[in-house]
This record gives C-alpha cells, sequence and structure tokens, in this order.
C-alpha cells in the first residue's frame, strides 16, 4: 500500500489495460411530445430489441446473428465459465438520462450516454441502427417518436468527437477507442470514500430484495457483475480466486450509511406491487482501500444488480 497524507494509491490490474471501451452520446431530437420517467428506461432493452430486430432483412442471417451479439449474448462453451460467471448481460450500459417524470415536447432534445464494451464495439452501429427504428415507432407506447441528428464520441479527457451525423450512412459512425484502465485513470483517493447510489439498486438473496445493506452485503454483487462482464466481453479473468478480496472487505469500516428504499416501477400483471431498490450514501474507510478500489471503480461504470444494463443501480464515488 502507498500512502501520502492520508491519501491512497489504488491498485489497478494490469488486465484492465487490454479492455477497450467506448464512450458515446446519442442526442434525441423529438418530433412528438410524451412524458419520460426513470421507469421507462428499465423497459428500454425489450422495445429496442424488438425495434432492432424489426429494422432487419429477415433474410440477412448476418446481420440477425450482430443483432443476437448485442442484445442477447451467449452463454459461454466452457462450462467452468458457466458455473463461475453470471449469465453475459448485453456489452453495453446505458446512464439513466431522466432521474424524475417530465414531459419532453416536440423539438426538445434527450442525450443518451452509453458505454460499449470490447465485444460490442464493432456492433454499435447496430444499436444506432436499433434506436433510429425506435425513434420511429415511438420510446413509450407510441409516443415520443425522435430522430437520431448526431453520436458523439468521447475521447480523452472531456474532449468529444462527432461520429455520426443524420442522413449519414451508418457504416460511416467511427467511435474513439479507449483503454478501460484509462478512464478509470490512476488517481489517490481519501481514506474515506463516498459510494452514492443515485438510481435504485436491486440486489437480490434468497429471492428477497436487499433494503438497506451493508457494505459487505453488496461488494460481492459488484465483483460478480464486473468479472462476468470483462470474461464474457473482453475475455480477461481479471482475478483467479476472489478469496483475498473478500477477505479484505471485512476489514472496512462504515462509517455512515444514509442508504433508503425507493419504489420505481409497477410490477408487470400485479397490481397494487412496485419493484424499486436501495438509493442514498454509504461512506467507508480502511486500510485495505487501495487493494478493492478498483472493483469499486469498473462497477461505477457497469452499474449494479437488476436492470444495470439500463441505469439502475447506479452509483458514483467520492472522496
Amino acid at each position: 500500500m502507498v500512502a501520502d497524507n492520508d491519501f491512497l494509491i489504488p491498485v489497478w490490474p494490469e488486465a484492465l489495460q487490454h479492455v477497450d471501451v467506448v464512450k458515446a452520446r446519442f442526442t434525441l431530437d423529438f418530433t412528438s411530445p410524451c412524458y419520460l420517467q426513470p421507469a421507462d428506461f428499465l423497459a428500454l432493452g425489450r422495445v429496442l430489441r424488438l425495434a432492432g430486430r424489426q429494422a432487419l432483412d429477415s433474410h440477412d442471417a448476418a446481420a440477425i446473428q450482430q443483432w443476437q451479439a448485442l442484445f442477447q449474448p451467449a452463454l459461454s462453451d466452457d462450462p467452468v465459465a458457466r458455473r463461475k460467471f453470471q449469465k453475459p448481460a448485453p456489452a453495453f450500459v446505458v446512464s439513466m438520462p431522466v432521474m424524475r417524470k417530465k414531459l419532453f415536447s416536440a423539438g426538445e432534445k434527450l442525450e443518451l450516454e452509453v458505454l460499449f464494451i470490447v465485444t460490442s464495439l464493432p456492433l454499435i452501429h447496430n444499436f444506432l441502427r436499433s434506436l433510429i427504428h425506435l425513434g420511429r415507432l415511438g420510446l413509450v407506447a407510441g409516443k415520443g417518436q425522435f430522430e437520431v441528428s448526431e453520436v458523439h464520441s468521447g475521447g480523452t479527457g472531456d474532449s468529444e468527437c462527432l461520429a455520426w451525423r443524420h442522413n449519414e450512412p451508418l457504416e460511416s459512425l467511427s467511435c474513439s477507442v479507449l483503454s478501460l484502465a484509462w478512464l478509470l485513470q490512476e488517481q489517490q483517493i481519501a481514506r474515506s470514500v463516498t459510494l452514492e447510489f443515485v438510481t435504485p439498486t436491486r440486489l437480490m438473496v434468497e429471492g428477497k430484495p436487499l433494503r438497506k445493506p451493508a457494505f459487505s452485503q453488496v461488494f460481492p454483487f459488484m465483483l460478480r457483475r464486473i468479472t462476468s462482464m470483462l470474461h464474457a466481453h473482453s475475455g480477461v479473468e481479471v482475478l483467479d480466486d476472489p478469496t483475498h478480496l473478500l477477505a479484505l472487505v471485512r476489514e472496512i469500516q462504515v462509517v455512515e450509511s444514509r442508504l433508503r428504499w425507493h419504489d420505481w416501477r409497477p410490477l408487470s400483471g400485479q397490481q397494487g406491487l412496485v419493484v424499486g431498490g436501495f438509493v442514498g450514501e454509504m461512506v467507508i474507510d480502511g486500510q485495505s482501500l487501495d487493494e478493492i478500489f478498483w472493483v469499486l471503480a469498473v462497477a461505477s461504470l457497469f452499474g449494479l444488480g437488476k436492470g444495470a444494463t439500463y441505469g439502475a443501480g447506479r452509483f458514483v464515488i467520492s472522496s
């Protein structure tokens, strides 16, 4: 551990240098009005997947295969990996663009930020095609038609470049590729770290959601999420054995926990029942933060728990 004036320097696994990502920002221009709320983006996976399938030529086997690879990644052929890792989620993560119910009128814009991971990088134009077709159908129950006017790609620092413009061929879409390690950056962190869960995080244990979990309960979910995503979409097994990290987590102190339960959306087909997750802040500290911090950092990009692909379980880290 390297310490200086109560700051720690995180230890970053070498394998993260070999994980490529793209940060893309899709600009949606609404042509008809609709109300949007966070729960609508939990359903985005189904409607975007169906829109993408409808946009394809049913005789184009290659295009259909790409659509499946993007939205429904296959299980590993390795039986050991099947037991060790979670079922593969799509190799992209959508950031929640609205945090409360809001009316979008015709002419207004919505920025949709998406992180694409390794295997999805050649498929970003498939994502764009699906989004364009969804715009013709409407974002919510046939309402909220939109056009995708531009796509911007994130570069070094806060820089962005225009990667695609409306009416250009989809194949002209060109995004800047970054390493995951570069996104995380080697930086000092304070001995005390705050995790702010900004969208409801739904973690299930024995069929029941954790409502106000301890850090020691949350960390294994973070670890499973990122190791499964990295293995499925980059072929990287970043951790041989989690035993050491899990032991270090027991040394972490929860200084303060201000978690609360937040109901998010009605449960489909069951009137009066809702789906939710915990939100709020948790302050942690401990000598082993430098060794486990990389897990927190990657999980903050990938999201956590049910619906993480479409914006649920997002948290930010501050010192």
